[in-house]
């Protein structure tokens, strides 16, 4: 029993030293993903932003057409 144990941490400190192929392409790609997801969202906020802007102008604009 004890040389099964001994076994499975060797395999396991083996295994992060050198992972499968595998696991490191499956990595990579949550990576790829994970980064593509905080540009759509930093992307969505920028378009909120710049849409808050020209309302925000368009608003200035008309409150001064009807004060000057």
């Amino acid at each position: 029993m004890a040389r099964l144990y001994i076994r499975a941490r060797l395999v396991n400190a083996y295994r992060r030293v050198f992972p499968h192929p595998a696991v490191v392409a499956q990595r990579e790609r949550r990576r790829v993903a994970t980064q593509a997801a905080g540009q759509r969202m930093q992307a969505g906020r920028e378009k909120v932003i710049a849409a808050t802007a020209q309302l925000r102008a368009s608003m200035a604009q008309q409150e001064g057409q009807r004060n000057g």
